[in-house]
């Protein structure tokens, strides 16, 4: 339960095995590489080397394909809108797969069924707009080739506003006697005209038609009258339609039986690519290579297996990390731990000195979880759910790892649930009799003790967690940390819960205990005796002064806990006020004394860190709430059942739909309960995780352990046989 112990490892090989030997490393994905060595050049494949822009242009024809027939393809898998869908190969199809004559027909295919798309949809576009533009001429009976002036007639063909018509009749009538409008059928809130004016005229006739909103047509290559063209164009789009139908009907049957196959290409290509990439690590010389990476302890001969092929050409060494590396991290955990670790890697992992959190987190995640949750039938719907998506949906590993989260938690929340007799929030008298026992803990009637558990939960945490920060500074070997500023934390505190035991009984041990608390804790955090003990390069007269000063403060600290004469106070003054006149050893403890003030000072936010505790019971009391409203509206819709059961005929028909409906509202009522609690019952119990818990002793900033491996996202790789799709299988 721990952060894993990794081991540096390097690899020197000749120059003849560095291919073979970076397709081995891929394959095993056991070592994360470092970059090369210093001095040395690199294996990097510049961007204008013919490999680089092979996998360059094999990458883009992938993806193209891939995101081609993904407009196609229908996922087999339920909820695919929410959970992308996976595809399982063998580790061994996989490395078969290359951008090669699979790839080369498969993109010939997508391109020419493109490219037929693309110029069917711009010719249907652009007759759908003809056929548009046609409407309102649909009634000339005058062939469109003929729409031409005379020598000595204009013709203009335009639409206008049916609302402006008169107006601009009557403009054009004061141009000109020499004008004559024919108008035809409207399409919309416009009307078609043909405009004729005696060229004598004809400035005057555009200027005029320019000032209106007359929109002038023009149909260039149309010939035949509107009617018959526009008809030409709806039956040219009706083929179209058949064509395109054609075409969507091939592009589903590849995407049918080629989409995982474009998928699994189009990442093997990536894998590919990762590889050349990854030659950046690889240093080398004129007939050598090296490559250094991280390797997790434990994991030697799974390198030395996948690299045996090739031992007579290669050294491979390990060695321990120096104290100034810092290797990546994995976490290692148990199975029934390693849920928890989703919470961890939200916050951030921890750098591989330093403290694993998880195993600390984990009992109090856990239940603070259930107490937000805290009903018997909600944890065992969210149970069941968590399981059913882990199981029946093929998701990522991740998503399992949280919904084993969920599980855990949900059989945690049935617990609490059972403690506070809550089942789906149902009164007592509506449980059968086994079920009306009286509870460890009723949140409504005794919310007052309820805020008290959460607060002793509070204390619990946030001062184990500086507990923990002690015991990581003696592991460290720092105890004079641990007892300076952790420790000393957990004195106060006691001290205070101490001195509030006693106070109404005994005042004086109260007060006493309460000093000794307050005084004592300022000297351990200002480090006051390494302050008035240090400093062998000052003159004795100097340090002594300062062990006169300590002894003083000493000597008031239990003169005031005893109710001691205040000479004791004069005499402290009067060693402090000569002794920043005259000694360094004085001035050093006096300053330090007053930091461990301010530092005491500032432990009062350790109040507000408790207090956030009991919003614990505010989510465990509104989920209650909720789910009692939707009991109360459940058996309003109830109510009348009873009574149309009594009347028989019709009124049993009535019956049953009404209990359907009271169903309804309480399986709605409760399912919705369940989906906005769980997530203040996630979010909150995790912010007390990573604000008030951690940053009592948890920093993170670990880079997490990446393995070169091969680069997939949707395919899910497997040794051997590859498994079938599904999330059992996954």
């Amino acid at each position: 339960m721990a952060v894993a112990r990794m081991r540096r490892v390097e690899v020197i090989g000749h120059r003849p095995v560095l291919d073979d030997v970076l397709e081995a490393l891929q394959r095993a994905g056991a070592v994360e590489l470092q970059t090369a060595p210093e001095g040395l050049d690199t294996e990097a494949v510049a961007p204008e080397d013919e490999r680089r822009r092979t996998l360059d242009e094999y990458a883009a024809d992938a993806r193209f394909v891939r995101d081609f027939l993904a407009r196609y393809h229908t996922p087999s898998q339920p909820f695919a809108v929410f959970v992308s869908e996976k595809f399982h190969l063998s580790v061994e199809e996989f490395e078969r797969l290359e951008g090669g004559t699979a790839l080369l027909h498969l993109y010939r295919l997508c391109d020419d069924i493109a490219d037929r798309l693309a110029s069917l949809q711009r010719e249907r576009g652009r007759l759908v707009t003809l056929v548009r533009d046609l409407e309102p001429w649909l009634s000339v009976r005058l062939q469109i080739a003929q729409w031409r002036g005379t020598a000595h007639v204009v013709l203009h063909a335009g639409t206008v506003p049916s609302g402006d018509a008169a107006r601009i009749r009557a403009a054009l009538r004061e141009v000109s006697p020499y004008v004559s409008v024919a108008q035809y059928g409207g399409a919309g809130a416009r009307e078609a005209w043909i405009v004729l004016s005696h060229r004598c005229c004809v400035d005057e006739v555009r200027a005029a038609l320019a000032s209106t909103q007359f929109a002038e047509v023009a149909f260039g290559d149309l010939c035949d009258y509107p009617a018959e063209e526009s008809s030409h164009a709806r039956d040219r789009i009706a083929a179209i339609e058949t064509e395109l139908a054609a075409l969507d009907s091939q592009a589903r049957t590849i995407a049918r039986d080629h989409f995982a196959e474009a998928v699994a290409i189009a990442e093997a290509i990536d894998s590919d690519a990762a590889a050349a990439t990854a030659l950046a690590s690889f240093g080398r010389t004129e007939r050598a290579f090296v490559v250094r990476g991280w390797v997790r302890a434990g994991h030697e001969d799974e390198l030395h297996a996948a690299l045996a092929t090739w031992s007579d050409a290669l050294d491979v060494s390990f060695s321990e990390p120096a104290e100034d590396d810092s290797p990546p991290v994995e976490l290692d955990n148990p199975r029934w731990l390693r849920p928890f670790e989703v919470l961890t890697d939200l916050y951030g992992r921890p750098a591989y000195r330093e403290l694993d959190p998880t195993p600390l987190l984990a009992p109090f995640f856990l239940l603070f979880f259930a107490i937000c949750i805290s009903d018997v039938g909600y944890g065992a719907m969210l149970a069941v759910g968590a399981y059913l998506i882990k199981r029946r949906l093929d998701v990522a590993a991740g998503v399992k790892r949280f919904m084993d989260l969920m599980m855990i938690g949900g059989v945690a929340s049935m617990v609490v649930g059972v403690a506070f007799r809550s089942y789906f929030a149902m009164d007592a008298s509506w449980l059968p009799a086994f079920l009306r026992y009286k509870p460890l803990l009723d949140p409504l009637n005794e919310l007052q003790t309820f805020l008290i558990v959460t607060i002793v939960l509070g204390v619990t945490q946030v001062f184990f967690g500086v507990a923990v920060s002690a015991y990581d500074a003696f592991r460290r070997g720092d105890a004079a940390t641990a007892i300076s500023e952790q420790l000393s934390t957990i004195f106060l505190f006691a001290m205070i819960g101490a001195a509030t035991v006693v106070w109404s009984g005994n005042p004086g041990v109260g007060r006493a205990l309460l000093v000794v608390g307050l005084l004592g804790t300022m000297l351990m955090q200002g480090r006051t005796l390494e302050a008035a003990l240090n400093g062998k390069d000052r003159p004795l007269w100097d340090r002594a002064f300062g062990w006169v000063w300590l002894t003083a403060m000493l000597g008031w600290v239990v003169s005031l806990a005893a109710g001691g004469p205040g000479v004791v106070l004069w005499a402290l003054l009067s060693v402090t006020l000569v002794g920043l006149i005259a000694s360094k050893a004085v001035r050093r403890c006096v300053v330090s004394f007053l930091g461990g003030a301010y530092a005491v000072y500032g432990m009062s936010a350790f109040l507000g860190d408790i207090l956030s505790y009991t919003r614990l019971a505010a989510l465990g009391l509104s989920g209650a709430l909720v789910g009692m409203v939707f009991n109360i509206l459940t058996g309003l819709v109830w109510g009348p059942v009873a009574g149309l059961w009594r009347a028989g005929g019709l009124g049993w028909l009535g019956a049953v739909l009404v209990a359907v409906m009271a169903a309804a509202v309480f399986i709605f009522g409760h399912v919705f309960n369940v989906v906005i609690n769980l997530l203040g019952a996630f979010v909150h119990p995790a912010r007390l995780q990573f604000v008030e818990f951690f940053s009592k002793f948890y920093e993170g900033g670990g880079r997490p352990f990446a393995p070169f491996r091969f680069a997939t996202r949707s395919v899910v790789l497997h040794a051997g046989v590859a498994r079938q799709e599904g999330g059992a299988g996954s």
